[in-house]
């Protein structure tokens, strides 16, 4: 048994209407694509555009804008972080890594020395 998908039932459609105008209800509990006025009456037909695109274009826009932001934030971070660092915190810590880093002495090595043949 082969089965084929031939189109699907839903489609993401994009909805072109005039300012001031809406979509009529239809029978179906939907909308129709007939456009009606405030008074309710007819006044034309909405255009219907393929919302493939829009959601194609809107997912790029958003995954460069998370990007950009992504990476404005990570640049940014250290800057804050000291500037919002109080000074006493800064005097503290600045002691505390003295106190702990002992002078590096050279290592002396005690034993026979290898040469390489």
């Amino acid at each position: 048994m082969n089965i084929r998908w031939r189109g699907s039932f839903w489609k993401l459609m994009l909805v072109k209407h005039a300012v001031g105008t809406v979509l009529s209800n239809s029978a179906s509990g939907g909308h129709s694509t007939l456009l009606r006025d405030s008074a309710r009456n007819l006044v034309g037909h909405a255009d219907l555009l393929n919302g493939k695109r829009a959601v194609a274009a809107l997912v790029t826009v958003s995954a460069i804008a998370g990007g950009a932001l992504t990476a404005a934030t990570m640049k940014a971070t250290p800057h804050l972080k000291t500037k919002f660092r109080s000074e006493p915190q800064d005097t503290a810590e600045g002691a505390a890594e003295a106190a702990s880093d002992p002078a590096e002495e050279p290592e002396t090595f005690q034993g026979p020395r290898l040469r390489a043949v």
